[in-house]
């Protein structure tokens, strides 16, 4: 795969907008994953992860991520657990909110491509901060079959599906039961799927990222899909979870961005605000 991302690329990210200084990074890593370019999560992921709440107004730490991340030497995770040898805890949540935007866009753009992402991203993070013990091996007849979720596998089904539903809710709003009737009515088992395996136990969960982060990821994840439709609600639900309409635009258009560097075309215009 040929590489998308310049030294100029992740420095037009980052200064992109400042009112996206907190999510740029998220935008970018579901856009691309949608547009199934996962050989750029490393990248993006490193350039956050080096700018730890910095400014790279001239571009040198953007080089010096391609740099490392170009360098053979640096291409074991030796390599990069020495230049991590001491995570902030900026890199300890960040690692986790990349992990859960590529995990919830799943819902958006389908298994495969997220497992692709996951695993370009999991290839590229430092010991410290992996989801999981390398060797531990999960064994299928054992009593321990979800050790270290970040969800809880013992919530019971009821908690789920109410957190799934007041999330439904809180996107939605005044259009709630006329969102979940046209679904119902297209096929009823469409409508128990949304709510009890997507909304419930994924895009419900706010641990890591919360409803406005969650949004935003949304957005980036159905922009490259010619979907209008769903893009245009979920642009509506962005204001109703807290979003002002320049910070949803601005979120379309850095997702409209990515996509044009992965080579995205549409059948028609990308619905706006």
């Amino acid at each position: 795969m040929s590489q998308l991302l310049t030294t100029q690329r992740l420095l037009q990210l980052a200064s992109f907008n400042p009112q996206l200084k907190n999510t740029w990074y998220l935008i970018a890593a579901a856009t691309f994953s949608v547009c199934n370019q996962p050989q750029e999560i490393p990248r993006l992921y490193h350039y956050a992860m080096q700018l730890n709440g910095l400014q790279d107004k001239d571009g040198s730490i953007a080089k010096r991520t391609i740099d490392m991340l170009q360098s053979e030497s640096h291409s074991s995770q030796r390599s990069l657990n020495e230049v991590y040898s001491d995570v902030t805890q900026y890199q300890k949540e960040l690692t986790k909110k990349f992990r859960e935007a590529l995990l919830k866009s799943s819902a958006l753009a389908g298994l495969p491509k997220a497992i692709n992402s996951l695993r370009y991203l999991n290839e590229a993070t430092p010991e410290k901060l992996l989801a999981s013990d390398p060797n531990y091996k999960v064994d299928i007849h054992g009593q321990d079959l979800f050790k270290g979720t970040e969800r809880d596998p013992k919530e019971t089904k009821t908690d789920t599906l109410k957190r799934g539903l007041d999330h439904w809710t809180h996107i939605y709003n005044k259009v709630t039961e006329k969102v979940i009737n046209n679904l119902n009515s297209t096929y009823p088992d469409l409508w128990f799927y949304t709510l009890c395996h997507v909304y419930g136990p994924l895009l419900s969960f706010d641990d890591i990222l919360d409803a406005k982060e969650t949004s935003l990821v949304i957005i980036a994840s159905l922009v490259p899909q010619d979907v209008n439709p769903q893009l245009w609600g979920h642009m509506k639900g962005a204001l109703n979870v807290g979003y002002d309409k320049e910070v949803v635009n601005t979120a379309r258009n850095m997702s409209i961005l990515v996509a044009q560097w992965c080579g995205v075309t549409w059948r028609s215009d990308i619905v706006k605000l």
